[in-house]
C-alpha cells in the first residue's frame, strides 16, 4: 500500500500493477495477485487500463485508512519509514 500511494502521489492517478511490481522490486505475478486480494477486501480498487494490455489500481479511502492505522502502529514500535519497508522485503 505504501508503494502505491507514493506511485498515485507521483502520477495523481492509478497506476499500472507492472508500474507497482516494478518500483517494490516485486514479480509482476505476485502483485497481481495480492492487488485481487485487496480489491476484494476493499483497500484498492483495480481496473483494467485503458490500453487493455494491464490493470490498473488505485488505493481506496479505506486503503489509505488502514494504511496510516499501520504506519502509526510501526512508528509507535520505533521503525522508521525504511525499517518498515526492509521488514516487508521492499528495497528503495
Amino acid at each position: 500500500l505504501e508503494t502505491l500511494q507514493e506511485l498515485q502521489e507521483e502520477t495523481h492517478d492509478a497506476v499500472s500493477q507492472n508500474a507497482l511490481a516494478e518500483r517494490a522490486g516485486l514479480r509482476r505475478q505476485i502483485v497481481s495477485h495480492w492487488m485481487i486480494v485487496m480489491s476484494e477486501d476493499g483497500l484498492v480498487d483495480r481496473g483494467p487500463h485503458p490500453d487493455g494490455r494491464a490493470w490498473r489500481v488505485i488505493l481506496t479511502d479505506l486503503g489509505e485508512r488502514t494504511l496510516v492505522a499501520c504506519n502509526a502502529r510501526l512508528a509507535a514500535a520505533g521503525l522508521t519509514k525504511n525499517e518498515r519497508l526492509e521488514a516487508f522485503g521492499v528495497s528503495r
